[in-house]
């Protein structure tokens, strides 16, 4: 009725785009996620707006504080203007020094972290235009609940809570590392992968009873749990995940990867480059293989000479000599280069973009002029994870799979 936007605020993975997402959805809207950053301008949002308004789509800035603080009083009068034509149902506005066509349908929502580095204090001019919305951590058994259903896990309510407690036991008892997240991502992953683990379980088992199919289930779970929360285990915290998934599952124990065609042509490649083969180096190779699998953002962590790139350099040529997909690695590394050249910049006065080195990279295996959908493509970002070029990421490496850009 006020047509004024909402504003979700609070602390990441309490599902604030989630939420927003699923209520276009509801509603039959198109919702488009753009991840702000500072390179964007005035004209940058101004042009993203006039697009949403002739097309009546939803737009969510995320991480909109981000922005530097006078784009936010500059932005404010653009909403402002977008609101009041709503308000008035004027069929046109004035945006950008242009008469635009405003579809009623409309809207605008922001997403904001409070209490991060490098993010501005929002105006009061701004926050005027939006309805404040205090996201609080959500209920993760009845979530959990949900999408173990939707996978098709018959005993999806015996099962959720158990699950949540194995990853909130992990979290209160384990040490605190800077790369561990128990958070809803995180257990998010985890169901998803249940539903095909289970499935490839039961497969040639023609069909079970109510107690064998109980037990699948709850294997096919921790299969997933270990798979999930192993590769990121530091060694002193592996005794403390077994105790916990003893503690959860009673009688299970901690799964080990094993895939023996892989394995065999990862002995033979190390010993070609000549490294040693030890156990623990071909374990961690299989569970970042794993990962993934499950994901397509990757985080390799660890002191520098451990292996890190002797690991991803081994799974790729392994891959490539077990499915005959021929695997391209990019390396960049971040720190070496600005942001504006590694993700572009804009000219403020042509309004020409220039790609960067990462950019152009994604073009040029998106285009797909040289047969490049038929291979395996790595982008490795070789150095420090600093919030300056990460951030750039966020969109890309969640639900979204989108980078957007200034150039709108």
């Amino acid at each position: 009725h006020f047509r004024m936007g909402g504003s979700p605020f609070g602390p990441a993975g309490t599902g604030k785009t989630e939420t927003v997402k699923a209520l276009g959805a509801q509603l039959g809207r198109f919702v488009l996620v753009f991840n702000c950053d500072e390179t964007f301008d005035f004209s940058a949002m101004g042009r993203i707006f006039a697009g949403l308004s002739q097309v009546g789509a939803w737009g969510c800035f995320d991480e909109f504080n981000r922005l530097e603080e006078r784009i936010l009083s500059a932005v404010s009068q653009q909403i402002l203007t977008i609101q009041r034509g709503l308000l008035e149902r004027k069929s046109h506005i004035d945006l950008l020094g242009r008469s635009i066509k405003l579809h009623e349908n409309v809207a605008t929502f922001i997403t904001m972290n409070p209490g991060y580095a490098g993010r501005s204090n929002l105006p009061d001019n701004l926050k005027s235009l939006f309805r404040s919305v205090a996201m609080v951590i959500p209920d993760r058994k009845l979530i959990a609940q949900v999408m173990l259903y939707s996978q098709g896990i018959v005993t999806a309510e015996k099962l959720a809570p158990k699950v949540v407690d194995l990853f909130l036991l992990c979290e209160s008892k384990m040490s605190k590392q800077r790369h561990y997240d128990f958070g809803l991502r995180a257990l998010k992953t985890l169901l998803v992968s249940a539903g095909a683990l289970k499935r490839k379980a039961l497969e040639g088992k023609g069909f079970l009873g109510e107690d064998s199919l109980a037990e699948e289930e709850q294997n096919a779970l921790i299969v997933g749990a270990c798979n999930n929360v192993l590769p990121k285990l530091i060694a002193e915290d592996m005794d403390i995940f077994t105790e916990v998934l003893e503690e959860v599952f009673p009688g299970s124990e901690v799964s080990k990867m094993d895939d023996d065609v892989l394995k065999e042509h990862m002995l033979k490649i190390c010993e070609e480059i000549g490294y040693v083969s030890s156990e623990s180096f071909i374990q961690k190779v299989l569970q970042l293989k794993q990962v993934i699998e499950m994901r397509h953002g990757v985080m390799v962590v660890g002191p520098v000479g451990v292996g890190k790139s002797a690991a991803l350099k081994v799974l790729l040529d392994s891959l490539e000599k077990v499915d005959g997909v021929k695997g391209d690695m990019y390396t960049i590394d971040p720190k070496a280069i600005d942001k504006d050249r590694l993700y572009g910049t804009l000219d403020g006065t042509t309004l020409e973009w220039t790609d960067g080195v990462f950019t152009s990279l994604l073009r040029r295996i998106i285009d797909n002029q040289k047969g490049e959908s038929e291979r395996r493509h790595w982008i490795v970002f070789d150095g420090d994870v600093d919030p300056e070029w990460a951030e750039n990421l966020n969109s890309v490496l969640d639900d979204n799979k989108l980078l957007t850009l200034p150039s709108g």
